[in-house]
């Protein structure tokens, strides 16, 4: 005979299981947290005197709904169906709530960040992908009006050594034309290519046109001509000696309250060894991250950079950026 205690113990020892694995699952969510806490206080470090006390607090209610979501995310999947669509409500409020809180940082500190892949996942989504990219990129473009400035910056690895695709070269030409299209609304321009040594410009076995690619260097062309065609325009195209390896595009604008604030195309490159020797490497887009920033907080440590990497530069002349077939003026 099974007295009362007896047949009641299995259910007794799932109901313990069931509170350790439930304690197991708050442990973890908070654990999984952690790099999100990470993440949040190297930001924060970033913009230095740009958050305040109450935005310090928000990033701490961002944290534990982070915490919240992933252990409601855990629950969904170990718990009974009904219990998994409570759950699953929760975790969609929980969404939206999330979404709020990253409005009202966005609002409070006047940035943001989105990132957009260009080789993320299966190769064949990877034009998709690079489409998404360069339109994303050419709206921040075209966010430049009469008076603002486009800054650009090419680390030396970004336009060299690449393989040509005709695909992404249409890409590309749609971008930089864009950029035109701004110079003849009012914006000035000013693009500086980072070079290993500028020596290289007076080498005449050299030829830069041999690791740029077409697109870029018509457009490179183009801008010359506006030089030489509309001076007072506010448009340059300088060498610099390469100091950051870093490639971007701050659209520059001139508050009403006197600060600077405006929108950057921060680009990623990856690496990619060819015939898995490092030395004969290339370099290529992989992804680009568009940061949003009205008060200026983040943009002024670009503008830093580019001020620095403008000590010493050299106007770039088409004799630069002569093909082979070009014949080079006699000195």
């Amino acid at each position: 005979m099974t007295t009362p205690r007896g047949s009641s113990a299995p259910e007794g020892e799932r109901e313990r299981n069931g509170v350790r694995h439930r304690v197991t699952r708050v442990l973890a969510a908070f654990l999984a947290a952690i790099p999100f806490a990470a993440v949040l206080n190297v930001f924060q470090e970033w913009l230095g005197d740009g958050i305040s006390a109450s935005q310090t607090g928000l990033l701490v209610g961002v944290l534990a709904l982070l915490a919240f979501l992933v252990f409601a995310t855990m629950t969904t999947s170990g718990d009974t169906a009904h219990e998994g669509r409570l759950t699953r409500r929760a975790v969609r409020a929980l969404h939206e709530r999330m979404d709020e809180s990253f409005d009202e940082f966005r609002d409070q500190t006047g940035a943001s960040i989105k990132y957009y892949p260009a080789r993320h996942g299966p190769e064949a989504k990877h034009l998709k992908q690079a489409e998404m990219l360069y339109t994303k990129a050419g709206e921040v473009i075209d966010t430049a009006r009469e008076g603002d400035e486009i800054l650009a910056v090419n680390s030396f690895v970004e336009v060299f050594h690449q393989r040509s695709d005709p695909a992404i070269e249409r890409l590309q030409e749609e971008y930089l034309r864009r950029i035109e299209n701004r110079l003849r609304r009012g914006a000035a321009y000013h693009r500086l290519v980072q070079l290993p040594s500028l020596d290289v410009l007076d080498r005449s076995s050299v030829f830069l046109s041999d690791s740029i690619e077409p697109s870029y260097l018509e457009h490179y062309r183009r801008i010359i001509g506006l030089q030489s065609d509309a001076p007072g325009q506010g448009v340059s195209l300088d060498a610099v000696t390469a100091k950051y390896p870093i490639s971007f595009v701050v659209v520059k604008r001139r508050n009403t309250d006197g600060g600077t604030g405006g929108s950057i195309i921060w680009q990623v490159n990856e690496h990619i060894p060819v015939n898995g020797l490092p030395e004969s490497a290339n370099f290529q887009l992989t992804g680009i991250a568009i940061v949003k920033d009205s008060r200026g907080d983040v943009v002024r440590h670009f503008l830093d950079w580019f001020k620095e990497l403008q000590r010493g530069q050299r106007s770039l002349t088409l004799d630069d950026l002569r093909s082979r077939g070009d014949q080079r003026p006699a000195a």
